[in-house]
């Protein structure tokens, strides 16, 4: 009876998903997602669907597949040396940006959040993408385009083609050359190698959302995109980071555990004195529930009589 239950479970939040996950070129709303990739000849615009199937995952590390292109449209533009950013805006001027990592599993230096009066002229120009993707498929300019992912050509400035909206690229680079013509705060792409596909290695960019405000602050970190070898891409919500025993001390009967968690997730401390087979770690005895939301080192203590004591965390 239980497993019935959870895999009723499941399939009911297979379908909630499916169902929020909608959005088109043809329809764009303020708040969907663009995924844009360029390479100097071609680009695609990709409407992802709207932010909050994004933002409205409680469950740490849920994976969302980004599935509203496909390969035979990247290829037209390229997945090998391609320049792929992610983004949006709402209506107060409230910005959601990609960062490129550096490092695979470390987290940048979140972007700042600026003024509304600030961040509208970047929202401006998003605002511009769109219709310039509409203005490409009503054409059909490149045969493979659909209504949720656009191939388009590189350049719109002076081209008969595009009568109500710009490229991506022209959207991005402007007279500035980049940053959405010098009024975002840093570089929202990132670029794969020219011999991405075959290094084995997928690539990553942390996605930012910066509400206006008064004096300049840290934007908030709500997950990362992920795009793999293969052209697939991935959005990851709420990544939490390993949970790790810093030290450990003992004085009498308490010990002193030094630890980092990290920024979502449940995480708990569970002790044994006795490593018995087949036991897994998971299945310890809990102690208590650890502080999170951070990534700073934190102290507990645990009084016990025992004169072994294992400890580990687990996270979920």
């Amino acid at each position: 009876m239980l497993n019935k239950k959870v895999g009723l479970i499941a399939l009911l939040t297979s379908v909630a998903a499916s169902g929020v996950w909608a959005g088109t070129i043809t329809n764009y709303a303020i708040g969907d997602v663009l995924v844009c990739f360029r390479k100097g000849g071609n680009d695609m615009v990709v409407d992802a669907g709207p932010i909050s199937t994004l933002t409205n995952f409680v469950t740490a590390n849920y994976r969302i597949p980004i599935s509203q292109y496909t390969g035979t449209q990247l290829a037209a533009v390229g997945t090998n040396g391609v320049s792929w950013s992610a983004f949006t805006w709402l209506s107060d001027n409230t910005l959601f940006v990609t960062e490129a990592r550096i490092s695979l599993n470390s987290q940048t230096t979140p972007w700042q959040a600026k003024s509304s009066s600030a961040q509208s002229g970047t929202d401006k120009l998003m605002a511009a993408i769109p219709p310039g993707a509409l203005d490409e498929l009503n054409l059909l300019v490149y045969p493979v385009s659909t209504a949720t992912a656009v191939v388009e050509e590189d350049s719109s400035a002076g081209n008969a083609n595009y009568t109500d909206g710009v490229s991506y690229s022209a959207a991005l680079n402007g007279a500035y050359g980049g940053q959405f013509n010098g009024t975002f705060v840093g570089n929202p792409e990132n670029t794969t190698l020219n011999t991405f596909t075959t290094s084995g290695a997928v690539v990553r960019s942390d996605f930012y959302q910066m509400t206006p405000t008064i004096s300049p602050a840290q934007g908030k970190w709500l997950g990362y995109f992920e795009l793999s070898t293969n052209g697939t891409m991935t959005y990851v919500a709420y990544p939490s980071t390993t949970p790790v025993i810093a030290s450990i001390s003992r004085s009498g009967g308490m010990t002193t555990i030094t630890y980092t968690a990290g920024l979502y997730g449940t995480y708990t401390l569970r002790g044994t004195n006795s490593l018995t087979s087949g036991t897994a770690m998971a299945n310890w005895p809990a102690i208590t529930t650890l502080t999170s939301g951070d990534t700073a080192t934190h102290t507990i203590t645990d009084t016990t009589t025992d004169n072994v004591r294992f400890y580990t965390i687990t996270a979920q």
